[in-house]
């Protein structure tokens, strides 16, 4: 009988790997549904799934481990986690104030803040091509940083860009993170984190804004220490929130 049981768990763990893969995420309560065993049980299985670093385990089910250097596209981004981003971008816009020099990092959340601008005699840097046009249409005062535009963010990053920013100071910046933990502020790539950690040191005040499925999840490179910036995102009573608002200043929306 014992032996059986071993088949059938392992036969469950298998189901359950195979599930997270094809879906990426996978509700607890549709687990228990696919495996016709009980939620307790099903619990344990992904707690040791999760202990033998197969999966990540998150409120309501369990997710695919995350690649450190994959990152979606722009396109993916903009249709997830939309409402959430939206009330993120007003929360945002609202600390912009008339005479601001802002710096507005590319990005799907970033780029919702344009929708939300009212203050007067703005100067907005953005390395953002998507950004600089919306901004120009909104009658913006527009400076945008050259440089290789990298595909899949529509950011330029590279040397050029680089340059471009060092001589630059801002009064505000609001950035995009791919990832949020404890200690860090982190991005999938080393040319990206260079512009975003430039900015972040030329800036008199920063803040950096990021949906739900950002927290948590640490990504290849560290931009910044997370005391560096504000963090505006919405209200969680998380134990890593937590943690996250002994070091730094949380804007809940």
């Amino acid at each position: 009988m014992q032996e059986v049981e071993i088949i059938l768990k392992s036969e469950r763990k298998q189901v359950i790997l195979d599930t997270i893969k094809e879906q990426q995420f996978v509700r607890l309560e549709d687990l228990v549904d696919l495996l016709h065993s009980s939620e307790s049980t099903v619990r344990r299985d992904l707690d040791e799934l999760e202990l033998a670093g197969k999966l990540r385990r998150v409120h309501g089910g369990a997710e695919s481990l995350p690649n450190l250097q994959e990152e979606e596209s722009i396109v993916q981004k903009s249709v997830k986690n939309v409402q959430e981003k939206r009330q993120i971008a007003q929360k945002a816009a609202s600390f912009v104030e008339d005479g601001d020099v802002v710096f507005l990092d590319a990005g799907t959340t970033t780029e919702l803040m344009i929708d939300y601008l009212s203050a007067e005699r703005l100067t907005i840097v953005t390395n953002s091509v998507h950004h600089a046009v919306k901004l120009v249409d909104k009658g913006l005062y527009t400076i945008i940083i050259g440089g290789k535009v990298k595909g899949s963010t529509d950011a330029s990053i590279g040397a050029v860009a680089l340059e471009q920013i060092r001589q630059l100071h801002f009064t505000k910046a609001f950035l995009g993170m791919n990832g949020v933990d404890t200690n860090d502020y982190t991005t999938p790539d080393v040319e990206e984190a260079a512009i975003k950690r430039t900015v972040l040191h030329n800036a008199s005040q920063a803040y950096v804004l990021v949906d739900p499925s950002k927290l948590g999840h640490i990504s290849f490179t560290k931009v910044a220490e997370i005391r560096q910036a504000d963090l505006i995102c919405l209200a969680t009573d998380s134990n890593l929130m937590t943690t996250i608002k002994k070091k730094t200043r949380v804007i809940e929306v």
